[in-house]
């Protein structure tokens, strides 16, 4: 048995639709009956009604009341004067927010949790605030006997606590709630976050994004165990830091054309709902990513499996590790395949960009999910795909009902992720079409576009994207607009059942406006909208070209160079001018993967960056490319070094262990990546020169010049041989702290 529910509010179609989507959380685990409105369904609220949906829903483990305000409350309770005493025992009220509450009581209720356990769930939806203005001014003895205080336990000696304020535009959305969950999991420490009336642990990031955290919002943090008072400390600088976040990834997940976006409010128009009337009208959207496009559509279904619609198939006690088992291995399986998408992505697009991979590996290993799925299995004995299917859809809606679109939009990346699990779960291969072979250029229309969709695509066969779901903050429209491809969300459904495959289409994505088989005379202001664009890009690509040579007075030429953090940007360089690199920011070899990649990896890597400058000056045999060594610790905190590195408490890690201290420290790290950089510059003819960071002494200079010269024996001993101009590379420091400035003729 279960908790039962009662949902009670003015209005019957409300309660109907809340009942509705509760239970869909509850997956028919839970009974939920409905009492909603007044005699013959007007408007108000009715005792006979309330009486007989709490008889209905009672059971040995009790009924939670959800109402609304008003006569709901007096209704309610004079209900409840026709029951029993011990009918009345077990019997709460509630005055969370209905729909948020009815939710999350719904999860917790099917979980076979208490009356007070599925009470406190339902409350903590809403800040103690809220509840004082919800509740009435009188608590009944019945209530208080079951009810549960959902403000933090009193702080206990061994607990330590602290108060931060956000300050970084976007709040805790996706990648700094990545970075906050990886931070705390460093520590041998439990560590809580609370905000906004609501409370996770800090190792949960499903958890973390469901507090709803905004710019200026406080959180308090408790910390308790070996390593609390570290823990609480680099978090501290983590949120002190604003994450480390430019302007620039602030932009790619919150666009200036979609700020508090609502589906057509940045453009004062609504999506049409049915199909236009004239070829000359046009499906209403809603911008996702700008520009214009023409092409024959292609209807695509994503193989992502709709969670809710998983079938439902109990096992029997016996089979119960044998189904733990499976699904630990196909999530560990997904994890795998994520962390290679999160490469790739890396390596075609852009460091943030693939963060959107990472923080999905996070959520298919935050412990609510997880530990949900393999309950599920265990306490409603159901097989691993139902469980997880169940465990994903209840953390997707615990997002999805969150007031801010950018945090809401992550359910589709919960959804996403426990879709790709799923498919690893069945031990079957999801047939789907491949969009990164398409052989002609096409426009995509689809229901929705998950992220691992979207990073398949390529601009040149990918014209433009139409979906029916989605938004700008969506991880699918970052993506898009990162490969500059054209698209638009919000279409009707209608969309999807009047054009076909192979139907022309024309995007106007700058107006959100997508037309079907357009007249000859909107094909034409289309391709004209598109051939100006595409002039205005190639004017500016032939502009660079033609810039003469930088010449100084003394006749020393001046090379344009580009700092670059991946091989994308490497390319971007090369196609805008520049004839080699002033600086490579290697961390991005270790930003995106929680495993520290081995020489020879690095080796294809930086591979992949020279040879986007081979041969590209006529002028010079060998492109400059200037390698800066990992650059990390302090404001560049790295999951892969973890492992090696360990948690780390200083007084001021702005000036402890980073930059070159930590390859001297460990000094096997630095002799991979010189013997992988050296290996890479001779297979592409590359004009390697080296750059430590944070050099402060003398003698730390001196050792990592010492470590060079031993990696350069460690070659001759593989019988490595390398070109002249690679025997002796050379070597620069970052001049970034005032001791070096000081000591700067001695260095």
């Amino acid at each position: 048995m279960t908790v039962g529910l009662v949902i009670v509010s003015h209005s019957a179609q409300l309660a109907v639709g809340v009942a509705e989507l509760a239970g869909q959380m509850a997956q028919g685990a839970t009974s939920i009956v409905t009492a909603g409105g007044g005699a013959n369904d007007i408007l108000g609220t009715s005792v006979d009604k309330i009486h007989a949906a709490i008889q209905a829903a009672d059971g040995p483990d009790g009924v939670l009341v959800l109402l609304d305000l008003g006569s709901a409350i007096l209704a309610t309770e004079m209900a409840l004067e026709l029951l029993s005493s011990e009918q009345n025992n077990r019997i709460a009220l509630s005055f969370a927010p209905l729909v948020e509450g009815a939710i999350a009581a719904a999860i917790e209720s099917s979980l076979g949790r208490s009356l007070a356990e599925v009470k406190q769930a339902a409350e903590k939806t809403a800040s103690v605030e809220q509840l004082q203005l919800l509740k009435p001014f009188s608590t009944t003895q019945e209530e208080a006997s079951v009810a549960v205080p959902i403000s933090p336990p009193p702080v206990q000696t061994d607990v330590l606590e602290s108060q931060l304020t956000l300050t970084n535009p976007t709040g805790l959305h996706a990648r700094p709630a990545s970075l906050f969950v990886q931070t705390a999991g460093r520590f041998q420490a439990r560590v809580e976050v609370s905000g906004r009336g609501r409370q996770t642990e800090a190792t949960s990031i499903i958890g973390v994004l469901s507090l709803g955290i905004r710019k200026g919002d406080t959180i308090t943090l408790r910390a308790s165990g070996k390593e609390a008072e570290a823990a609480l400390k680099a978090l501290d600088e983590l949120v002190k830091a604003n994450f480390y976040e430019t302007a620039t990834d602030a932009a790619i997940d919150s666009p200036s054309s979609s700020k508090d976006v609502e589906l057509g409010k940045e453009t004062g128009r609504q999506p049409v709902l049915t199909a236009p009337q004239e070829a000359q009208d046009a499906w209403q959207g809603i911008t996702t990513s700008p520009g214009v496009a023409i092409g024959p559509a292609l209807l695509y279904a994503s193989a992502g499996l709709a969670l809710h619609k998983v079938e439902r198939r109990t096992i029997s006690a016996e089979q119960i590790t044998a189904e733990q088992e499976r699904l630990r291995q196909a999530l560990n399986t997904t994890v795998t395949e994520l962390r290679a998408l999160a490469t790739s992505v890396q390596q075609r697009i852009g460091q943030a960009e693939a963060a959107i991979f990472e923080a999905q590996v996070l959520m298919l290993q935050d412990p609510a999910l997880r530990e949900g799925a393999l309950q599920a299995v265990a306490e409603q004995r159901i097989d691993a795909a139902s469980a997880l299917a169940f465990a994903g859809e209840q953390q997707a809606t615990t997002l999805e009902v969150l007031d801010s679109p950018l945090l809401a939009a992550r359910a589709a990346d919960v959804r996403d992720v426990v879709g790709r699990a799923l498919r690893h779960v069945s031990g079957q291969v999801m047939q789907k079409q491949d969009l990164s072979v398409l052989k002609q250029p096409v426009i995509l229309l689809a229901d929705d576009l998950t992220p691992s969709d979207t990073a398949l695509l390529k601009p040149e066969t990918v014209l433009g994207i139409c979906t029916v779901q989605g938004g700008p903050t969506a991880h699918a429209a970052i993506l898009a607009r990162a490969l500059g491809i054209p698209a638009i969300a919000g279409l009707s459904n209608a969309a999807l059942q009047v054009i076909q495959t192979g139907d022309e289409l024309g995007l106007d994505a700058d107006n959100a406006l997508l037309y079907h088989r357009p007249g000859s005379e909107m094909q034409t202001q289309l391709q004209q909208r598109f051939a100006e664009q595409q002039r205005q890009r190639a004017a500016l690509l032939s502009t660079v070209q033609q810039v003469p040579t930088a010449v100084s007075i003394d006749e020393r030429r001046i090379h344009l160079l580009a700092n670059i953090g991946n091989e994308a940007e490497a390319e971007a360089a090369r196609q805008w001018g520049a004839e080699g690199i002033g600086l490579l920011r290697t961390e991005f070899l270790f930003a995106a993967t929680s495993t520290l990649p081995d020489e020879d990896e690095q080796r294809k890597r930086y591979v992949q960056v020279f040879r986007a400058f081979k041969g590209h000056d006529s002028k010079r045999s060998r492109s400059p490319v200037v390698v800066r060594t990992l650059d990390a610790g302090a404001d560049k905190p790295l999951p892969a070094l973890n492992s090696i590195i360990g948690p780390v408490v200083e007084a001021n890690p702005a000036l402890g262990q980073r930059g070159i201290r930590i390859s001297l420290a460990h000094q096997g790290l630095l002799e991979e990546q010189l013997r992988a950089l050296l290996l890479a510059a001779a297979e592409t003819e590359t004009e390697l020169h080296l750059m430590f960071p944070m050099i402060t002494t003398v003698e730390e200079l001196r050792m990592a010049k010492e470590i060079v010269e031993r990696v350069y024996e460690q070659l001759r001993q593989r019988q490595v041989t390398l070109p002249s101009f690679l025997t002796r590379v050379p070597v620069g420091i970052m001049v970034e702290v005032p001791a070096a400035v000081a000591m700067a003729p001695e260095l």
